[in-house]
C-alpha cells in the first residue's frame, strides 16, 4: 500500500474503533438491562417507524437477515425494551413497539449522537463541512456497496 492508503487505513480503523467505544461507553451508563449498539440502532429504526416496524421491515432498513433480527427482537423484548402487537386488521402481521424503557434508551443514545456530531462540526469551518460531508457520504456509499455484494 502506499503512504496514502496506510495513514488512510490506520485512520479510518482508529476512528470506527474510537467510535465504538465511545458508544459502548455511553451505552453502558444506561439504567436496566445492557443494551448493546446494534440493539440501539434497532430501537433508533423501530422508533422512527411511527408504530409499523415489523420484524421484515427491520430487517430491510438495518440491512440484517431476518433470522439476526428475529433473534435481536426477541432478546429486546426479554429485556423490557419492546414489545410485539399483533395487528387488528390482518391476524399474521405482528407489529414491534418500544416500551417506555425502550423509549428511554432511544432518547439518551439520539442525545449522544447529537452531542458528538456537534462537537465534531464545531471543529470545521463551513467550507470544511461541505467538504467532510462529501467525503463521508463516499465512504458510506462504498461501504454500503459492499454489505450490498456490489463492490
Amino acid at each position: 500500500m502506499s503512504d496514502f492508503e496506510d495513514t488512510l487505513n490506520a485512520l479510518l480503523v482508529s476512528t470506527f474503533d474510537t467510535i465504538l467505544k465511545y458508544e459502548s461507553a455511553s451505552l453502558a451508563d444506561l439504567p436496566g438491562p445492557s443494551v448493546t449498539i446494534a440493539e440501539a440502532h434497532m430501537i433508533e429504526f423501530i422508533a422512527g417507524q411511527d408504530g409499523q416496524a415489523t420484524g421484515s421491515s427491520i430487517a430491510t432498513g438495518r440491512h440484517l437477515a431476518l433470522p439476526t433480527v428475529t433473534v435481536a427482537v426477541k432478546k429486546m423484548e426479554q429485556k423490557g425494551y419492546i414489545r410485539k402487537v399483533r395487528s387488528t386488521q390482518d391476524g399474521r402481521r405482528i407489529y414491534v413497539h418500544l416500551t417506555e424503557q425502550g423509549m428511554r434508551i432511544n432518547r439518551a443514545h439520539s442525545l449522544m449522537h447529537q452531542r458528538m456530531v456537534r462537537h465534531i462540526s464545531n471543529q470545521f469551518s463551513p467550507d470544511q463541512k461541505d467538504t467532510l460531508l462529501t467525503a463521508v457520504q463516499q465512504l458510506s456509499d462504498f461501504f454500503l456497496g459492499l454489505a450490498g455484494g456490489r463492490q
